[in-house]
């Protein structure tokens, strides 16, 4: 009995906690949310990109289901319209915050284990394409939640400066820890291991699973003032499509949709089955882009606190558009050339979209009703990327592979041309319409 009193109060002082915060509490949880994003990103590194092309790959995926498969997270981002509603009518989020992102990386962890316990190849496939989806059904509906709560510990006009060193750290670590998975995951390839390397890859998945709900249950959650009005699922679909302005930063995460899924899933496909890369030289790769874009990061951010978010979102845009189109050339005879300069760029574009796209949404949306808005617009997007996903998909059964002026191209390649075509009318997009908001 005490035993439970004592969990009972454990979990009430830690997630349910109304003392107000201190300039000491508030400058502790940043710090405990950079901690925070290092591991979601090194997690993210690990199951996605080119380890998770390669592990569909081991288990019979073929090219169309493998960048299928890497478009779920962004299908998933439907749960946010339901999931606006229950964290809007919650006072404290910190407790389900914390569960859910516990679950979302356990979940990720346990597709590294399907095959000790599930022998038929097909049923294998389906169990890890299954948790899959569940896992990244826990990550978007406490996505906008944690967002917004990483927002209310960061002074407005600091926000710009923080999460470029927040993304900085994050890309870091996540540079030496993919850069040893990979290392290690071909050593055990080369010893016709693979599949013990990709458990050694679940461990490490699961030591930051552990650091990452430590971050969340320990950084203070700063207690935010109740709504007269409940929010219900109708508010949901209507208010954002209603109010003019926000109207067009849906268009807007629609659109950056289209364009970036349509190839997106692909890359890392192309680059474990088209030109048969290893995962040293993959990792070394993604160590060029980070380091491009752990530097280009802080550059981003004190651009948006100076000029905008919107210049930011425009620029980085325009560069990775180009660097998409840069694709098309990328063959096995040019790879080695191409592949550090393409990568370099894209972690530069990387470095400025991932904290202006980010903010833009939330710069937008009515300062009460922020993951309401949010959450509706991530659904969309998301909605509309994975259906650009599958349209990607249908694409690359249909366009032509042979040669093409002395150079051997594929069905992927004009995929990429198309998203380049695409992100750049996004850049425009901003520009001419954004900018009159």
């Amino acid at each position: 009995m005490y035993a439970i009193t004592h969990m009972r109060t454990f979990i009430s002082d830690t997630y349910y906690s109304r003392q107000p915060m201190n300039e000491a509490d508030f400058k502790r949880s940043r710090s405990l949310f950079v901690l925070e994003g290092s591991m979601a990103n090194g997690v993210l590194a690990l199951t996605s990109g080119a380890f998770l092309s390669g592990y569909a790959s081991m288990m019979g995926a073929d090219d169309s289901l493998n960048g299928i498969i890497g478009a779920i997270p962004t299908l998933l981002c439907v749960v946010q319209l339901f999931s606006t509603v229950v964290l809007e009518n919650l006072r404290e989020k910190k407790f389900i915050i914390a569960f859910l992102a516990l679950m979302h990386r356990l979940l990720l962890t346990l597709i590294f284990f399907v095959p000790l316990f599930v022998r038929e190849p097909a049923f294998r496939l389906a169990a890890v394409v299954g948790i899959f989806a569940a896992a990244h059904g826990c990550g978007a509906f406490i996505g906008t939640g944690a967002g917004n709560w990483l927002r209310k510990l960061v002074p407005g006009r600091e926000l710009g400066s923080y999460l470029g060193k927040r993304d900085a750290k994050a890309l870091a670590f996540t540079t030496i820890v993919s850069l040893s998975m990979g290392k290690l995951l071909d050593w055990f390839r080369y010893q016709n291991a693979e599949q013990a390397g990709f458990l050694t890859i679940g461990l490490a998945v699961l030591a930051m699973t552990f650091v990452n709900f430590y971050c969340f249950s320990s950084a203070k959650e700063p207690i935010q003032e109740e709504y007269k009005e409940r929010t219900r699922l109708k508010h949901v679909f209507t208010e954002p499509l209603k109010n003019k302005g926000f109207r067009k930063i849906i268009g807007f995460y629609g659109f950056w949709n289209l364009g970036l899924q349509i190839a997106a899933p692909f890359f890392s496909v192309y680059m474990v089955t088209g030109l048969n890369l290893d995962y040293t030289y993959m990792t070394f790769l993604g160590l060029i882009a980070s380091l491009s874009r752990v530097f280009a990061s802080g550059i981003w951010g004190r651009l948006a606190d100076r000029k905008s978010w919107l210049w930011v979102t425009k620029t980085s845009m325009l560069l990775l558009g180009c660097v998409h189109i840069s694709w098309f050339f990328m063959t096995k005879e040019t790879c080695l050339v191409l592949q550090p300069i393409l990568q370099s760029l894209s972690g530069i574009a990387w470095g400025g979209i991932a904290i202006s796209v980010f903010n833009v949404q939330y710069q937008y949306a009515p300062d009460n009703k922020q993951m309401l808005f949010v959450g509706a617009n991530s659904a969309y997007a998301g909605m509309i990327g994975f259906a650009s996903s599958l349209l990607g998909a249908a694409l690359l059964t249909i366009l032509p592979a042979g040669n093409l002026l002395g150079m051997a191209v594929s069905g992927m390649q004009f995929l990429f041309v198309l998203s380049g075509g695409l992100i750049i009318g996004c850049s425009c997009y901003v520009h001419f319409v954004l900018k009159k908001i």
